[in-house]
């Protein structure tokens, strides 16, 4: 019997972002977007970016959105940033970087908790 080993028990790396994004194969098909995703990847625009992408701005509510499997593959995308970023952040990056960085995760994580809040 072999033993399972838990995604916490995997070591996190730069490379595991990059398969994640490369094995985004929805997201793919929409190259414009693949590709400006690939060049953030790693840096502090990537999180403005997503943004961008995500969240409906006002006079485009009418816009139709992305497939379903575009949107996850995103939102992992996303996630595994905020979660690892350390091992997302491209090695380019100095000190002032870095910190901008933590300070987005910083700012999102007060506006999840914020929304994710009781609304009676």
């Amino acid at each position: 019997m072999t033993e399972e080993k838990s995604p916490e028990s995997e070591t996190v790396t730069r490379e595991t972002g990059l398969e994640l994004l490369e094995s985004s194969e929805a997201l793919k098909k929409m190259p414009h977007i693949f590709e400006k995703v690939k060049k953030l990847w790693g840096f502090p625009a990537f999180f403005n970016y997503m943004d961008s992408l995500m969240l409906v701005e006002q006079g485009r509510e009418s816009r139709q959105g992305f497939p379903e499997a575009v949107y996850h593959e995103l939102n992992a995308l996303e996630n595994f940033f905020l979660h690892h970023p350390d091992a997302a952040g491209h090695p380019s990056l100095v000190a002032a970087d870095r910190e901008e960085i933590k300070q987005i995760i910083k700012e999102r994580a007060i506006k999840i908790n914020y929304t994710a809040g009781d609304r009676r």
